[in-house]
Protein backbone atom coordinates (compact mmCIF):
# COMPACT_ATOMS: atom_id res chain seq x y z
CA UNK A 1 0.00 0.00 0.00
CA UNK A 2 2.75 2.44 0.95
CA UNK A 3 4.76 1.73 -2.22
CA UNK A 4 1.74 2.34 -4.46
CA UNK A 5 1.00 5.62 -2.68
CA UNK A 6 4.58 6.83 -3.13
CA UNK A 7 4.54 5.73 -6.76
CA UNK A 8 1.28 7.60 -7.38
CA UNK A 9 2.66 10.78 -5.74
CA UNK A 10 5.77 10.54 -7.90
CA UNK A 11 3.70 10.17 -11.07
CA UNK A 12 1.51 13.15 -10.11
CA UNK A 13 4.55 15.31 -9.34
CA UNK A 14 6.13 14.40 -12.66
CA UNK A 15 2.90 15.06 -14.59
CA UNK A 16 2.31 18.45 -12.96
CA UNK A 17 5.92 19.49 -13.59
CA UNK A 18 5.34 18.90 -17.30
CA UNK A 19 2.45 21.36 -17.28
CA UNK A 20 4.59 24.06 -15.74
CA UNK A 21 7.18 23.92 -18.52
CA UNK A 22 4.90 24.59 -21.51
CA UNK A 23 6.18 28.16 -21.94
CA UNK A 24 8.44 28.78 -24.91
CA UNK A 25 11.64 30.54 -23.77
CA UNK A 26 10.88 33.38 -26.18
CA UNK A 27 7.54 34.06 -24.40
CA UNK A 28 8.96 34.44 -20.88
CA UNK A 29 8.57 38.04 -19.73
CA UNK A 30 6.68 39.10 -22.87
CA UNK A 31 3.38 40.93 -22.54
CA UNK A 32 0.30 39.55 -24.24
CA UNK A 33 -3.03 41.36 -24.56
CA UNK A 34 -6.27 39.42 -24.92
CA UNK A 35 -9.62 40.92 -25.91
CA UNK A 36 -12.67 39.18 -24.45
CA UNK A 37 -15.28 41.77 -25.30
CA UNK A 38 -18.90 40.97 -26.01
CA UNK A 39 -21.89 39.68 -24.10
CA UNK A 40 -21.09 36.03 -24.86
CA UNK A 41 -17.56 36.28 -23.46
CA UNK A 42 -16.15 36.65 -19.97
CA UNK A 43 -12.88 36.83 -18.06
CA UNK A 44 -12.62 33.05 -18.30
CA UNK A 45 -12.20 33.36 -22.07
CA UNK A 46 -9.20 35.64 -21.56
CA UNK A 47 -7.75 33.29 -18.97
CA UNK A 48 -8.07 30.34 -21.36
CA UNK A 49 -6.14 32.29 -24.00
CA UNK A 50 -3.41 33.16 -21.47
CA UNK A 51 -3.20 29.50 -20.36
CA UNK A 52 -2.82 28.45 -23.99
CA UNK A 53 -0.05 31.01 -24.57
CA UNK A 54 1.90 30.69 -21.31
CA UNK A 55 0.95 27.27 -19.93
CA UNK A 56 -1.60 26.44 -17.27
CA UNK A 57 -1.57 29.14 -14.56
CA UNK A 58 1.94 30.16 -15.64
CA UNK A 59 1.32 33.87 -16.14
CA UNK A 60 1.13 37.09 -14.13
CA UNK A 61 -1.80 39.46 -14.66
CA UNK A 62 -0.44 42.94 -15.48
CA UNK A 63 -3.85 44.59 -15.92
CA UNK A 64 -7.48 43.63 -16.18
CA UNK A 65 -9.80 46.30 -17.57
CA UNK A 66 -13.40 46.03 -18.54
CA UNK A 67 -17.02 46.76 -18.02
CA UNK A 68 -20.10 48.13 -19.71
CA UNK A 69 -19.42 50.91 -22.21
CA UNK A 70 -22.54 52.46 -23.69
CA UNK A 71 -25.10 50.85 -25.94
CA UNK A 72 -25.04 49.82 -29.58
CA UNK A 73 -27.65 50.86 -32.15
CA UNK A 74 -29.95 48.02 -31.02
CA UNK A 75 -29.87 49.20 -27.39
CA UNK A 76 -27.65 46.33 -26.22
CA UNK A 77 -24.98 47.23 -23.66
CA UNK A 78 -21.45 46.82 -25.04
CA UNK A 79 -19.07 44.83 -22.83
CA UNK A 80 -15.36 45.59 -23.25
CA UNK A 81 -12.78 43.38 -21.53
CA UNK A 82 -9.00 43.38 -21.92
CA UNK A 83 -6.51 41.21 -20.03
CA UNK A 84 -2.76 41.88 -20.18
CA UNK A 85 -0.39 39.18 -18.89
CA UNK A 86 3.28 38.26 -18.87
CA UNK A 87 4.45 34.65 -19.00
CA UNK A 88 6.49 33.47 -16.01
Amino acid sequence: MRKSTLLMLGVLAFASAGCMNDVKPSDVGKRFTYDCSGLGNGWGDCTEKANAQCGAHNFIVVSQNGGAEGKDTGGTTQMKRTLVVTCK
